[in-house]
């Protein structure tokens, strides 16, 4: 850890009292450890600008942190200004005094630097400069992240959600076939019974009219036989 850093999260950050206490998972030995509470931003009460809201759901993070404090280890301009301002409002947070007090009693010491609030107001915004642009850089690597991720991701889901509409498409035309299929075989199936009961019958009527003959023609024989010999 950086001295900078090191500054950056004493100057800035205090322990939350109502932060609930976090313990870490056993290690491979067995044991556990309590994890410090979550460190949040110090603002005055009564402070002359608004501060900015942590995300919602987020929390400080080391890592960014440290991110952050780089960029402005390597911004930090010569001389007394905003974060040796800061320092001198540190060093008062323990003293019995109003925010204003403690705001007046850090000026004075300023001015023994020879600084004017016209340059630690200046500063100050120049820092906040500092800090927008690293925003931008991080949210358009996180929107490139998301757009190699997400976006890969949903772009499958749509080809794929094309291709199952495809498919159902397919699916119905087939069940319109294996429909119109049954519909076909019920009606050769009929013609079958049909055409069976159509050669039943001719081959009945067949051997009825053969018998007929037959029978006529046997009795003829027979008579010959008899009446003509």
């Amino acid at each position: 850890m950086s001295d900078f850093f090191k500054k950056l999260k004493d100057v800035f950050l205090v322990e939350d009292p109502n932060a609930p206490q976090t313990t870490s998972s056993p290690s491979a030995k067995g044991t556990s450890q309590s994890q410090p509470n979550t460190p949040s931003v110090s603002m005055p009460s009564n402070a002359s600008y608004t501060p900015v809201s942590t995300a919602r759901g987020g929390q400080v993070n080391d890592k960014f942190l440290e991110i952050l404090s780089k960029a402005l280890e390597a911004a930090n301009q010569e001389g007394f200004d905003y974060f040796e301002f800061k320092q001198a409002l540190a060093n008062l947070k323990n003293v019995p005094m109003d925010d204003t007090t403690r705001y007046k009693s850090a000026f004075a010491m300023s001015q023994a630097m020879g600084v004017t609030s016209k340059k630690l107001i200046d500063s100050g915004m120049y820092y906040l400069d500092v800090l927008k642009n690293e925003q931008t850089k991080f949210l358009q690597a996180a929107d490139n992240q998301r757009q190699a991720t997400v976006g890969n991701k949903q772009a499958q889901a749509q080809n794929l959600e094309a291709v199952m509409q495809q498919k159902a498409g397919q699916i119905k035309q087939l069940t319109a076939e294996i429909e119109q299929h049954r519909k076909e075989v019920d009606t050769i199936k009929t013609d079958i019974s049909q055409s069976v009961v159509k050669v039943e019958q001719t081959t009945n009527d067949f051997q009825s009219t053969y018998a007929v003959l037959v029978g006529q023609i046997q009795a003829d024989v027979t008579n010959m036989k008899n009446f003509l010999s």
